[in-house]
């Protein structure tokens, strides 16, 4: 599963504005061994990527306020097979000093 740390080092190194497929294509890179886990927990499901990547679409929607993200709009945009999939846009909150 992912942690909150691991989360928010992700969501630092993406744009303003970014999907739920941008989260996974940088969280793979940064912590390639815990994704690899978390699809491994699913080897029996026959759609083990639509799981694993669901139950992260739901853990940034679960976690959202404490990882200073919102929801934005669904839009399809290409999945890490490279085909297009509906999936969550976010945006980073930013408070005003």
């Amino acid at each position: 599963m992912i942690t909150i740390k691991q989360a928010e080092t992700t969501i630092a190194k993406l744009n303003v504005d970014f999907d739920t497929h941008d989260f996974i294509i940088q969280f793979t890179k940064d912590f390639e061994r815990e994704y690899v886990e978390m699809l491994y927990k699913h080897i029996v499901n026959q759609h083990i990527f639509m799981t694993t990547h669901a139950e992260i679409g739901k853990f940034l929607a679960d976690n959202a306020k404490g990882l200073s993200i919102q929801k934005e709009i669904k839009e399809f945009s290409e999945n890490i097979k490279d085909y297009p999939s509906e999936n969550q846009k976010w945006q980073k909150v930013v408070c005003a000093i």
